[in-house]
């Protein structure tokens, strides 16, 4: 009976290898499907082949690892996708603004070559629209891409919480089948399972804890849970406040709707993780970029051209017309709370690239900060909040306080920014004021004879002057009828006269009377002979120089009482001392690299240089993504090999297998016929 027991048992165990075996072969296309083995025990005795258990080939190290390079390739692969897109659109010549920028300053160089040409002046006014038509066109392709992302993110957070549901809901079946020998866990159920935490990894970045029960919980890589013991919390896709266009990712309870807890968007990892990173390193700050570009350009221009004298004869106007915008309020802000946002005029050259945030501490008392890419305020190299960044702002009537906030209440410097504020304590608004910036300039004028080539102010001597001076370096830098000499077409009291005194040798000075129309206004003294500045070295009138809005400087060599006019421009149409001003705005440092304080020349940059770093940033991020995403897909390769190396099906090995398997049925099936045999001869033997 021993010999017939082994045989039975032999080939009851060798049926069953044959089984997985064939299993293994009939799965080797499943996805997810990991190869599995039986192993077997002899009994005690010698009484043949114990009972055998069937498990799966699979390393928890190479799994989790295979997960966490799953990940990785998944992110670089998703970010590249998103970055490459940006980066053709740049890349492409023909939608360099560099070049747009280029086209206009030659056009204004031309002009300025023959003033009186009409056609000239139109031709810069068409350059000028085109450009800003690229400006536009660029700023609404990124914001189009913004939706885009926007519509991905929610495409994706309804994969995650599809992939958390069915880890949760396997791991109720797993524990429904409990851990006895039994009534053991289909091991079918195990390779799903994976499966879908293995497409989870794809989205997020996870870890996994196996749970007494038999549970696998899964963390996202910063901590927060996605599936717990008997639950599981979903991802949502919130509108963001105050902005709905930046989504919140947030986690929640299944169970227990109320219970969000907010992610941050470093960290995520995944195809979701590239979305928010691709948003924070490259989409939100080349539309801020881009917008600070074309407001400080826009700007400039309209500073210049108010400083020179049109083919009409009158003061130049505006060229381009700014954008204004509102701050984003706060869900939790007072009722009738706002933020106007405009560009002070001629300080756009204040403006950085960044968002601001506008809290109102109390009755008379607001500030603005400046944001960093994550949208937080600066901070310093102790951790603590950077007060460089930070804008005092002070009301003595309160919010709306009686003007705007400019330059002016904030020691000169306000980002650049003109606030009209209302609302309470505890209020707070993020400013966007570049978000939208470049595709809503305009222009201001279609009227070639708008276009200010001439300088509105000439400076002559007279004819019987001994001496040999002449008027230079004629400066204009306000012509505002409020606070300045100048009229629409015409100069205010002028025009003006300087006559030379002469020499005082006792005072050891040069002294020039300075006169209007209406008499002696003051003097200016010298203790050289360069006569520069000749209004701001006034001594009788300090500020002259401020309540005129012009300057000017004297060469050579007066003789006393030699005099020098300065007078309104009129009929000075070949005049191009303004166009020429216009021209060299080209290579100025105007452009604000960033929030820090503008003592340094180096935070300031010309308008094609910050045009080249800001397309640089996107072709170097576009660079190191493709670098990233090569390297990643090797190392997923290679990891994916060392996986089914031990849990991929073989079909060599399974062929081997299969043999060897037939064999040793064939083999015991030989002791069950030898066993009978013998049992046969034994009752013949007794007969």
């Amino acid at each position: 009976m021993s010999l017939l027991n082994i045989g039975r048992t032999a080939v009851l165990s060798s049926n069953t290898l044959l089984n997985t075996t064939g299993n293994n072969i009939a799965n080797i296309n499943t996805p997810g499907y990991v190869r599995q083995r039986t192993e077997f025990v002899s009994q005690q005795f010698g009484l043949g082949v114990g009972q055998g258990t069937t498990e799966r080939l699979v390393s928890e190290f190479s799994q989790k690892q295979l997960r966490r390079d799953t990940t990785s390739a998944a992110y670089s692969s998703q970010y590249l996708s998103e970055a490459s897109r940006v980066d053709a659109l740049f890349s492409n010549a023909a939608n360099s603004i560099s070049t747009g920028m280029n086209n206009l300053f030659q056009q204004i160089q031309t002009a300025n070559n023959d003033p009186t040409q009409l056609s000239n002046r139109q031709l810069v006014l068409g350059t000028s629209q085109s450009l800003i038509d690229q400006f536009s066109n660029m700023s609404t392709l990124l914001s189009d891409q913004e939706q885009f992302l926007n519509q991905q993110l929610d495409v994706y957070v309804k994969d995650v919480n599809d992939f958390v549901s069915q880890i949760a809901a396997y791991n109720v079946e797993i524990v429904n089948y409990g851990s006895s020998a039994g009534r053991p866990v289909p091991l079918d159920l195990l390779d799903k399972r994976d499966a879908a935490i293995l497409k989870l990894a794809e989205f997020v970045d996870i870890q996994t804890v196996d749970a007494k029960s038999g549970e696998k919980l899964v963390f996202m890589g910063t901590g927060q849970s996605l599936v717990v013991e008997r639950g599981q919390f979903n991802l949502l896709s919130m509108r963001g406040d105050p902005d709905p266009n930046d989504r919140e990712i947030l986690l929640t309870l299944r169970e227990n709707a109320d219970a969000k807890v907010a992610l941050s968007a470093q960290g995520i990892g995944g195809k979701m993780g590239a979305l928010t990173d691709y948003r924070l390193q490259v989409l939100n700050p080349t539309q801020q970029q881009l917008g600070q570009l074309g407001l400080t350009l826009a700007d400039s221009m309209n500073q210049q051209n108010k400083l020179g004298l049109t083919l009409n004869g009158t003061i130049g106007q505006n060229l381009f017309t700014l954008p204004s915008s509102k701050g984003l309020a706060f869900k939790s802000n007072s009722a009738n709370s706002s933020v106007i946002v405009e560009i002070e005029p001629g300080k756009a050259n204040q403006l950085p690239p960044n968002n601001f945030l506008v809290k109102i501490v109390d009755a008379t008392t607001a500030t603005v900060t400046a944001l960093d890419e994550m949208g937080q305020p600066y901070l310093d190299s102790n951790g603590q909040p950077d007060l460089t960044k930070v804008k005092t702002l002070t009301s003595a009537t309160g919010f709306p306080s009686v003007t705007p906030f400019t330059a002016d209440d904030a020691n000169g410097d306000l980002f650049g920014l003109k606030l009209t504020i209302s609302g309470v304590a505890g209020d707070e608004f993020i400013l966007k004021p570049l978000s939208s910036a470049a595709r809503e300039l305009q222009m201001a004028t279609s009227r070639a004879e708008d276009v200010a080539l001439s300088g509105p102010i000439r400076g002559e001597y007279l004819i019987s002057n001994l001496g040999n001076g002449r008027v230079e370096g004629v400066t204009v830098f306000n012509t505002n009828p409020a606070d300045s000499a100048f009229l629409s077409n015409g100069l205010r009291d002028g025009p003006y006269t300087v006559t030379y005194q002469g020499f005082n040798s006792v005072a050891g000075e040069h002294i020039f009377e300075i006169a209007d129309n209406t008499g002696v206004i003051g003097e200016s003294r010298f203790t050289t002979n360069n006569f520069n500045n000749m209004f701001e070295n006034s001594t009788s009138v300090p500020n002259l120089k401020e309540q005129l809005g012009f300057d000017f400087s004297l060469t050579g060599i007066p003789k006393p009482g030699d005099i020098f006019t300065l007078d309104f421009n009129t009929n000075g149409y070949n005049d191009n001392r303004n166009g020429l001003a216009m021209s060299a705005l080209q290579n100025e440092s105007l452009v604000r690299r960033s929030p820090d304080e503008q003592s340094s020349a180096v935070n300031l940059y010309s308008f094609n240089q910050s045009y080249g770093i800001m397309v640089g940033n996107i072709g170097e991020r576009t660079r190191q993504a493709r670098t990233a995403d090569e390297a990643n897909i090797a190392i997923l390769e290679q990891t994916t090999l060392w996986y089914e190396s031990l849990s991929g099906v073989n079909l060599d090995e399974e062929a081997a297998d299969l043999i060897r398997f037939q064999q040793s049925y064939a083999a015991a099936a030989k002791i069950i016929a030898t066993s009978q045999e013998i049992f046969d001869t034994l009752l013949q033997s007794v007969r």
